[in-house]
């Protein structure tokens, strides 16, 4: 299977995708949204959430599709998720996960709901790191982690090599909606320097400052998320910085 994420970068250097979360607007909202981000430059848009059903996830999907020329990528917290009308998917596994749930069988499920709707996989490395104090959404809908600690750049690696050797097409290193701090900079240049596949690195990441920092340390991919729903100026500066 081609590495898709890996074509997109070197078409186009660092990249910005937006997430849209179908449990916080109405679809129509959502297109609105996607259609900002795009003239902000972003380049994809990613649709999922920590607690999405099929109806909600679809008409998002058919929403933002509506709206916008550029990749529209599946999210999915579950295979209740998939529906037909994205382009993309990413067939991801949460690597530091406990449950066979998040690392099998929800993987089992939507297998040939990806196969029966024609969507393109994308093959992801899905590791969250503990960043703040309080868990963020996505913690706690996955329950039982490996936590991995903020400072803990050994077992980050661990996984992110995991990944590649599991031959997946991408490592994405996830502090969490909402979360209180990003993934630190530290941990993304050393796992960075270890991988031959590419970098995706979201939660926590504000503002354009701090969207440079991780560019910087080698994330291949910035993901943002509640900044767009809370901020949306702030949104340009973000992506700026990463086009730079």
């Amino acid at each position: 299977m081609e590495n898709t994420i890996k074509q997109w970068i070197e078409a186009k250097g660092k990249l910005h995708f937006s997430l849209i979360d179908p449990d916080k607007q109405t679809p129509d909202e959502a297109g609105e949204m996607a259609d900002f981000c795009v003239s902000c430059g972003t380049d994809a848009i990613m649709v999922g959430g920590s607690t999405i059903d099929f109806q909600k996830s679809q008409e998002t999907t058919i929403a933002i599709k509506d709206a916008v020329n550029v990749p529209v990528v599946l999210f999915p917290s579950s295979a209740e998720a998939i529906n037909e009308f994205a382009d993309y998917i990413f067939f991801m596994k949460l690597m530091n996960s406990k449950k066979r749930q998040f690392i099998m069988e929800e993987q089992l499920r939507g297998a040939p709901l990806v196969k029966k709707f024609g969507l393109i996989p994308i093959s992801m490395g899905y590791v969250l790191i503990g960043t703040s104090e309080r868990k963020t959404a996505v913690e706690q809908v996955s329950g039982n982690l490996d936590i991995i600690e903020k400072d803990d750049v050994e077992k980050a690696l661990k996984y992110a090599l995991t990944t590649q050797y599991f031959g997946m097409s991408c490592v994405y290193l996830e502090a969490g909606s909402g979360a209180e701090k990003p993934v630190s900079n530290k941990m993304i240049r050393m796992v960075k320097k270890e991988i031959d596949i590419p970098l995706i690195v979201g939660g926590g990441i504000r503002n354009a400052a701090t969207a440079r920092k991780k560019i910087k340390s080698g994330a291949d991919i910035i993901v943002t998320g509640t900044v767009i729903e809370k901020d949306k100026e702030r949104l340009k500066e973000i992506i700026s910085v990463i086009k730079k």
